[in-house]
């Protein structure tokens, strides 16, 4: 009973605190120039804007089309496609920081190409920490020239300085753990004595995902640093895209607006709120206000994203239940078992830091 009154609370808490950030910028626009500024685009534009986000979109499954290849895992690039789209989906309407969708990935990958559990783990978890690496180094970047053009050194330095530093700083942190060998869920399983049986079970499957993860960081150290390269050429294609969006609207600005506003977008997709509901609302208007334009062009271009993120979310949800519902490899009595077996060459007991 007090878990259920917890999470509605919680929930509670969430809807309003979107609801205020809505009501705070809806009071700062006049729609009537929010739908000139929507009307205004032409069918062309729509269009490259549209083939961009496709490159986009087929840049980033190619790098976890390469880390299934990595470790021999052959999967189509379509399959992988359809497959990110609707992890994607999963994660946008989840409450939190764009997770969630990470354990459907490993089970559709199962489902339809009898990959195991751990080797879909294994690739999911690698792309999504390369993905972090890359998004937090643009956002380290974001934040310095955010300095120089539009937040003021005093409410950084007093309010968000610390707190983000851990926040870029963690996945660089466990990267390195990891290269070294030194492994924190073995460690903390060992040292941890009976735990509630879930706990125990998954503190396997993390330590068994963390020991294969951490060999094939130190084995291909140097490949998954070029993936990381490549992560950050991604950013460079999102930049252009933004700067599309900007300008289609009529927000000609330059290299460091560009980056400051899509900063700004980006942090409102940190808060825990689902889709950043109502934080990406309030930080495009705040922005762009910022830069001189009025409150009507900010909400236009986070309607513009927002309708893209939901059609993106829609469609991935809706072909990933299609075929989450078609196995090509039905489920057997033991399939689920092997999520929870510790790898044969190493138990639990004998894992070290």
């Amino acid at each position: 009973m007090r878990k259920r009154w917890t999470g509605f609370l919680l929930t509670l808490l969430l809807l309003l605190l979107a609801g205020g950030l809505l009501v705070w910028t809806f009071a700062r626009v006049h729609w009537s120039e929010v739908w000139l500024a929507l009307r205004s685009l032409h069918l062309w534009q729509i269009s490259i804007w549209m083939l961009v986000n496709l490159l986009i979109l087929i840049l980033l499954n190619l790098r976890w089309w390469f880390l299934l290849r990595l470790q021999g895992v052959k999967v189509p690039f379509f399959s992988i496609f359809i497959y990110r789209l609707a992890g994607f989906g999963l994660s946008y309407l989840t409450p939190g920081p764009q997770f969630g969708g990470e354990g459907w990935l490993v089970l559709l990958l199962r489902r339809r190409h009898g990959v195991s559990f751990m080797e879909g783990s294994i690739s999911v978890a690698i792309d999504k920490l390369i993905e972090l690496l890359a998004n937090f180094s643009f956002l380290a970047f974001g934040l310095l020239v955010s300095l120089q053009v539009g937040v003021p050194n005093t409410i950084l330095s007093t309010v968000l300085t610390l707190p983000l530093i851990g926040l870029l700083s963690a996945p660089f942190l466990l990267f390195g753990l990891l290269a070294k060998g030194i492994l924190p869920a073995s460690w903390l399983a060992k040292r941890w004595q009976q735990p509630p049986r879930l706990l125990l079970k998954l503190l396997q499957v993390l330590s068994d995902a963390e020991q294969r993860s951490a060999s094939l960081i130190r084995q291909k150290l140097w490949l998954l640093i070029a993936v990381y390269l490549y992560s950050l050429g991604i950013w460079l294609v999102l930049l252009g895209e933004f700067w599309l969006m900007l300008h289609f609207l009529g927000i000609d600005v330059g290299f460091r607006q560009t980056v400051f506003t899509l900063t700004a977008a980006r942090l409102a997709f940190l808060t825990p709120l689902p889709g950043g509901l109502g934080a990406l609302e309030a930080a495009q208007v705040a922005a762009v206000q910022g830069l001189g334009f009025s409150a009507a062009l900010g909400l236009s271009l986070s309607l513009l994203q927002r309708g893209r993120d939901l059609l993106l979310a829609s469609l991935g949800i809706a072909f990933g239940s299609l075929l989450h519902l078609r196995p090509l490899f039905p489920s057997r009595e033991t399939a689920g078992s092997e999520v929870f077996l510790p790898s044969p060459s190493l138990s639990l007991q004998e894992r070290d830091p």
